[in-house]
């Protein structure tokens, strides 16, 4: 007699990661272990904003912020409060950024700058 067929392979718990160029979301993406401070995008578009933010520009745009804009302490602040208060901004690597894009058709660009920002040592993720 032949002999028996093999046995079913056993069933997938979850799908398999997605391909590097995937517009599917790699929801490892979300993990923050040793995050520090986190940088939550809601609404990635082309990353204009993470882009900003990694290039440093938040600070200035922070202390020139009107003061609406700040914790009602803020406008008593003294000068070196205000950028102490606003320090970390000058260190964006010091962050965990999550950028989260609706559009899986704006996707694979942004995964090209997730690729470039995290070659510069940045912890970006397009979610």
């Amino acid at each position: 007699p032949p002999p028996p067929p093999p046995p079913p392979p056993p069933p997938l718990l979850s799908p398999p990661p997605p391909p590097a160029r995937s517009p599917v979301p790699d929801l490892s993406a979300l993990m923050l272990g040793g995050c520090g401070r986190v940088f939550i995008d809601g609404g990635s578009n082309m990353g204009e904003a993470v882009g900003a933010f990694a290039d440093g520009r938040f600070f200035s745009c922070a202390m020139q912020a009107p003061p609406r804009n700040h914790r009602a302490a803020w406008a008593s602040m003294g000068r070196g409060e205000k950028e102490a208060s606003m320090g970390p901004l000058r260190e964006p690597r010091s962050f965990c950024v999550r950028s989260f894009e609706a559009a899986p058709s704006l996707l694979p660009p942004l995964r090209d700058e997730e690729a470039s920002l995290r070659a510069r040592g940045f912890d970006v993720r397009f979610v």
